[in-house]
């Protein structure tokens, strides 16, 4: 029966071939995930210490410059109540973490996962070698970054209840300004209607003005129309005229005028100047004749028969000189 069915015919080979895929199957499988796990890589060991393991995962990866270069393979709790963490690098990226460089947790956007991310050190500073301790920068997490929010937020939050409450006080200033601001409201259509009244009676008033102004203009230009002026202007060019023609003989008498008086004036000049010498002897004759008549009369007032009775002597004139 076996040897008339010809689909088991050669079954061993058969079966050791698919053994054999399956097999080879499986080794690449596992040579794609060792690839993938850096498995064949090699790696060191460097650990840092955290107060807190919140956060932490077997397995994280551990990334510098964006780029993954390891992951956390332990984590443990110490005798202080810290957290040892031990993270395996591979060893092509140790040129890169130095003795300056740091770790911190962060967050991969915002709502990705976490990874320990790792800081580049410094070209001048050594290398970290296997087991190593590496500085670890402490971040916030999202409990305590909620915290110093609510911090922040909650002084904002009391000042919008206090600015609530003032507002919806009814006694408060605000409510007052919106009443009075309402009144204020109502009581404008009443000012605009007195305005307008008030424009009408004002444009009825300047109407009148202006038709009051144009009749007392029209009434001027008349009057002034009205008025002749030539008759006026016409004596006034014949009294200017009759002026012209005086007044050549008045400046004629008036330069004759002048040279008389400048004529006078000479004559005077002469005659003072010929009289003053004469008049201190004139002054002197006078008073030699008042003198003498002054004896005259004391001589006559002496004779006894001619004076009844002694008189006190008269005081006679006192002789001077001529300029005095």
């Amino acid at each position: 029966m076996i040897q008339q069915d010809t689909r088991f015919q050669n079954l061993e080979w058969k079966i050791g071939l698919f053994i054999i895929i399956a097999l080879a199957g499986i080794i690449v499988a596992f040579v794609l995930f060792g690839m993938q796990k850096d498995f064949f890589t090699h790696k060191y060991n460097l650990h840092f210490t955290v107060d807190r393991g919140t956060g932490f995962t077997k397995g994280m990866p551990v990334k510098l410059s964006g780029f993954r270069v390891g992951r956390i393979t332990s984590i443990a709790l110490n005798d202080q109540a810290m957290v040892d963490i031990n993270a395996e690098i591979d060893n092509k990226y140790r040129k890169w973490i130095r003795s300056d460089s740091t770790v911190k947790l962060v967050k991969e956007g915002l709502v990705g996962d976490n990874i320990v991310e790792v800081a580049v050190g410094s070209s001048d500073k050594p290398e970290l070698k296997d087991k190593d301790a590496i500085v670890y920068v402490k971040t916030k997490g999202l409990d305590e970054l909620a915290d110093e929010l609510a911090d922040q937020v909650k002084p904002v939050l009391l000042e919008v209840r206090d600015i609530i409450s003032y507002i919806n006080n009814p006694n408060g200033d605000l409510k007052k300004s919106i009443h009075n601001l309402e009144l204020l409201t109502r009581n404008l259509d009443g000012t605009r209607r007195n305005t307008d009244k008030l424009l009408v009676s004002a444009t009825g008033n300047i109407d009148r003005i202006a038709t009051r102004t144009d009749k007392i203009l029209e009434t001027t230009n008349r009057k002034i129309e009205s008025i002749d002026l030539m008759p006026t202007l016409n004596r006034v060019n014949s009294a200017l005229d009759h002026i012209d023609e005086k007044l050549p003989v008045m400046l004629v008498k008036a330069d004759a005028t002048l040279g008389n008086l400048s004529v006078i004036s000479r004559e005077t000049q002469l005659l003072s100047e010929n009289t003053f010498p004469k008049i201190p002897g004139i002054l002197s004759q006078t008073e030699d004749v008042l003198l003498s008549t002054d004896r005259l009369i004391n001589s006559i007032q002496n004779i006894w028969l001619l004076s009844p009775s002694p008189s006190a002597e008269t005081p006679g004139f006192i002789r001077s000189d001529s300029y005095e």
